[in-house]
Order: C-alpha cells, then structure tokens, then sequence
C-alpha cells in the first residue's frame, strides 16, 4: 500500500510508551472512513532507559536485557523538578545522558518501532506521504512557572526528536532492544540542536497551553501537533456518539457532553469535550474546554497499595507486575478493602471538583442536549468499580451547580471506550494514542469557555421551539 497519508499518535508515559497509526492512499479522507491501522497489535514499549557500559537501550515491556543501569519515572521529572538541573546539558548520574537527551531517546524509539510495523505491513512511504504527528501532552495547563517550563521542555524533545529523523531518516532512529552509542547519541542531539529550523522554533516555544496545543508544526515535510491527554483519550468516543446520530434526529441530538477520565500509572488527566453534528450538512463540529489540571495520583499508588496488602495479609512479597496483574484480573480479593475505596474516590472526587468549574455555562445544563456521557481510559482505568464510582461522584457535582436541572444530572451515564483494539485492556491503555493517529483529531478545537451561544431547537407538542 502506497500511504498518501500517515497519522500517527504517540504516547510517552511515566511507565510504558505506546503508539498508533491510521493510514489512507487518499489524502481526502478526512473522516478516517478508508483508513488503516496496524493489523498486528505491537507490544508495549517500557519507558525505562537502560545501561550497560557506554550501551543505552530500551525494552518492550517484560522482555528486559542485562544492564547495569536502569532510570525510571523519567516524564514525571519533566515536572517534579522543572526549576532544577538543566534540562539538556546536565547529564544524569547513572545513565550518563541528560533528562532532555533521554526524552529523546524514547521518542524516537517509539517513531522507529512505529516505522518497523509499517514496513513489515507493506505500507510505503513516499516523498509525496503527508507525514503528520501527534505527541501526547499532560494536562499542564497552568500558567505557573513549573507548568511553563515543563510545557517547553515537552515542545522541545518533539523539536528535536522530529529533527533527528530529517537528519538521519528512519532507519537511522534507536531500534527496540538494540545498544545505543551514549556518546554518539549525545553527539546526535547537539547537532539537532545546531540545525536552523530546530533552533528557531525552540527559541519560539509557545507560552501557553492553548497556544501550545492549536499550533502545527513542521520540519522539511513532517508536520506534528501537542495533543493534550485528555482530548486524545476521548477522541475515538467522542467521534463515534457523533456519526452515530441519525440525520433524522431533532436538533439537539446532535449535540454531545462528553467527560473523559485517563488514568494511567502515574497522573490521573481529565477533560471535557462539547461538541456538535452540523444537520444539514454533517458536518462535525469538535471543541473541548480546558482540561483539569494533572492529578499526580493514579494506577502506581494502587500497586503499590496492593503490595502493602499482599505483604499484610498473605505476609508475602509479590513483585509490581504481580501487583499490576491483581489490578485487572483478581479484583475480588480487594475491591472492598478501606484503601482500594480510597484510592478511587480520591480519583473520583477530583473529576467531580473539575466538572463543578468547568466553564460551560451554556450546554451542560440544557435540558434538551442528551445527558453527559463519561468514560474511562488508562491503564489503570478498568479497575473495578472506579467508573460507577466517578459517575457517582460526577452526579452530585452536577447536581451541585446551581444552572443544572436534576433531570439533566440524573442522565448522566457511562458509556464503553470505543477503539479499533477489541482487548479492553490493551485499548483503554492505548485510547490516547489511537485516539491521536484519527485522521480527524487536527478539526478538535480548544475553546476556553463556553457562554451563551445559539439556542437549541427541539421538538415540543407538534411544534418546534
């Protein structure tokens, strides 16, 4: 298959880094309707960065080398310590690189990893391919300095990252598995930074969250965009509640309130979209409001949680992917106990804090609109019990607010993350990913509140009101 045009979603992650394709041999097929994604689902990549001598590597997930070195967590110092060391030149300890350096590293194994699939699928690549990428982007949305600096720190390893791949091209890029030259690889990321294009735009790193997030970007045909986590993970959802209304339906059925609630291992982001179906012409009309800011609590507490308990009760100790494994596959032993019902009404009540502010003072209380639909994704977002908990939870919120009706409040339902992967597992930890390759992501708009706006028409006793 000749790609006419490739999307490609890609999601670093505290603990795992996964990716996503869709690709058409026509450039006019925005809906994604003639698109392909992988046809084999390609292992998770661990987001750990290994050493062994003057060797870097990293790993799919469970399939860990020899190293005498291993860092972790390495996205959370993007914004644990943004004021600290510096992000490029102040090499780390162990790994022998800097935090900016191994940024890079990981995302450029995701884009060759990515790159391998497509190869082994037949898919080619030519000069005329519209190469268009989408890196994930947590909910920092804050104009406090270390949401500032971590934001600029992320533009910039996508900056670099995309830079190095028109300098040395695909097969070039760090493979899954194989050894990295550390001083080459820094020798690497010096002379990305060199390069004029990748220097100006660096120099020019968006200030805020909506700048950062409506802009494309380019480099010598590759072309990226910042896709907030939230937006990315409820995208899929979102796109399929809208062609899925029938054309004969009044008005306001073709509008959707949509919550999306990402829990991975390390954050929990949510977000809220408000979107609308054109009835006349179809067209699709995607807006979101700004995302609830990084919940710094998500799946690792739980494991961790669980261990305490096994090591507790059963007074043995059990590894964290035992733990991790217990999370989604024996949830009867400790659903009920006093910390799993804390962790996921902390969880919960967060969400609830976030959809109480959201600034929708027009749709989220219009009776008419059909009620506000929630779903979880993440990891850790198929644990048992936390959806009915969040919905619980969302439900009082909304019933809090002054301007919404309890009718409306009381329509408020989850609904199933709709994904081209058929594992719920595999797929909820993938959402932000495959919701970022859609063909339509780029139409998503970030719009900062929502005031007034133009009534909703609706059918009532045989005459339209």
């Amino acid at each position: 298959m000749k790609a006419a045009v490739l999307n490609v979603g890609l999601d670093w992650g505290t603990h795992s880094s996964k990716w996503w394709y869709s690709v058409s041999s026509d450039q006019h097929d925005l809906n994604g309707e003639e698109t392909q994604g992988p046809k084999i689902l390609a292992r998770v990549i661990d987001s750990t960065v290994h050493r062994k001598g003057d060797a870097l590597f990293l790993f799919h997930e469970r399939s860990y080398g020899p190293a005498e070195i291993r860092d972790s967590h390495l996205k959370r110092l993007l914004l644990s310590d943004p004021m600290g060391a510096n992000y490029w030149h102040a090499v780390r300890e162990g790994l022998g690189i800097s935090l900016g350096e191994a940024a890079a590293l990981i995302l450029c194994t995701m884009l060759s990893d990515m790159y391998s699939c497509l190869v082994a699928e037949g898919v080619e690549l030519a000069d005329s391919t519209k190469i268009k990428f989408r890196y994930s982007l947590p909910n920092w949305t804050d104009s406090t300095p270390d949401h500032v600096v971590a934001r600029k720190r992320m533009f910039q390893t996508t900056v670099v990252a995309t830079c190095l791949l028109r300098q040395h091209g695909w097969g070039s890029l760090p493979k899954v598995g194989e050894p990295v030259s550390l001083q080459g690889w820094r020798d690497r990321i010096r002379e990305a930074q060199q390069d004029t294009e990748a220097t100006r735009l660096m120099a020019a790193s968006p200030g805020s969250f909506a700048e950062l997030v409506e802009q494309e970007y380019s480099i010598a045909g590759y072309s990226w965009r910042l896709a907030a986590e939230s937006s990315a993970a409820g995208f899929m959802p979102l796109n399929h509640l809208l062609r899925n209304v029938s054309p004969r339906s009044m008005a306001q059925k073709h509008w959707v309130k949509l919550l999306v609630v990402d829990v991975g291992a390390g954050s929990t982001d949510a977000g809220y979209f408000i979107s609308s179906r054109n009835v006349n012409d179809k067209h699709l009309i995607f807006n979101y409001l700004p995302p609830a800011l990084t919940l710094d609590y998500a799946g690792e507490k739980l494991t961790e949680m669980l261990r305490e308990h096994v090591r507790r009760t059963k007074r043995r100790d059990i590894s964290r992917a035992e733990a991790e494994t217990m999370k989604v596959s024996a949830p009867e032993e400790w659903i009920n106990e006093d910390f799993a019902v804390d962790w996921r009404k902390r969880i919960a009540k967060s969400v609830a804090e976030y959809i109480f502010r959201v600034p929708d003072q027009s749709r989220l209380s219009e009776a008419g609109i059909p009620g506000l639909k929630i779903v979880v994704t993440g990891g850790s977002g198929v644990v048992e019990g936390l959806d009915t908990t969040i919905r619980a939870e969302v439900y009082e919120a909304l019933f809090n607010r002054p301007e919404v009706p309890q009718a409306v409040a009381g329509r408020t339902e989850v609904i199933p993350l709709v994904s081209p992967i058929n594992d719920p597992v595999d797929a909820a930890r993938r959402a932000v990913s495959t919701g970022a390759a859609h063909p339509s992501f780029a139409d998503l708009k970030y719009t900062e509140r929502m005031e007034g706006g133009e009534p909703v028409i609706y059918r009532v006793q045989n005459r339209w009101v």
